[in-house]
């Protein structure tokens, strides 16, 4: 046992019981992602598709969720952004079903095959004096995570943040929120390939969906054909 584990033993994010982050008895209570939304108008939706009613040129093409954000999930998602408990993210994914995971590879290894375009794995990043404050990103931390499971290549030097925003959580009005992220992002660069890549963007929770079709938003613009989206939870 590492000397860690018995000065900081690992408490359960509900309950507090010593020995996982996700105890036996709370991992029953978390509610996984039976259907996707659509991450624009929220209705239920195929697969998370956007739906085509919703769809325009530069909209996000689609969202999978795998948790609801709630009860464990939410106490777990709160302790890792503010706390930063590293051990914590290796509990996380290993919460995430062998094949939900599956799913996602197939459905994004096929789209990629039929288009000749390799995967390209970018967590959505915060304002540079956010991560200074903070010390790390939580979507990066997670995301490194998943894409080594997905076996995806992962990317944090091509969308970068350049507006600092007010977060989101603070904000109650969903007009607001959609305000709050407009010319958030900046695109650098994109692979060195003539063919761009399918980008997939990922965060910890979807609320509004703002950040993320305002990045998807922002790498479409720059010729991306195809932008989908993955969050550990939505609601």
């Amino acid at each position: 046992m590492n000397i860690l584990d018995i000065l900081f033993p690992r408490r359960c994010v509900s309950c507090g019981k010593i020995g996982k982050y996700f105890c036996k008895n709370c991992r029953m209570k978390i509610r996984f992602t039976t259907h996707q939304i659509c991450p624009v108008c929220e209705g239920w939706a195929i697969d998370g598709m956007t739906h085509p009613k919703c769809k325009t040129k530069y909209t996000i093409d689609g969202l999978t969720s795998f948790f609801h954000y709630d009860a464990v999930i939410k106490k777990g998602l709160k302790l890792l952004k503010y706390r930063f408990v590293s051990d914590l993210t290796e509990e996380f994914i290993d919460l995430i079903s062998l094949s939900s995971l599956q799913s996602l590879l197939q459905q994004f290894s096929g789209q990629a095959t039929t288009n000749n375009q390799s995967t390209m794995f970018i967590p959505i990043p915060l304002h540079p004096s956010r991560q200074k404050f903070r010390g790390f990103n939580q979507a990066e931390v997670l995301g490194i995570k998943l894409a080594k499971k997905l076996n995806i290549s992962i990317r944090t030097d091509i969308l970068k943040r350049v507006k600092k925003t007010i977060p989101q959580v603070e904000m109650q009005d969903r007009e607001k929120r959609l305000k709050n992220m407009e010319n958030v992002f900046l695109v650098n660069q994109l692979a060195t390939n003539d063919q761009l890549p399918i980008v997939i963007l990922f965060d910890d929770v979807f609320t509004t969906g703002a950040t993320l079709r305002a990045a998807a938003n922002a790498l479409k613009r720059k010729g991306v054909k195809k932008v989908w989206g993955i969050v550990m939870a939505h609601g």
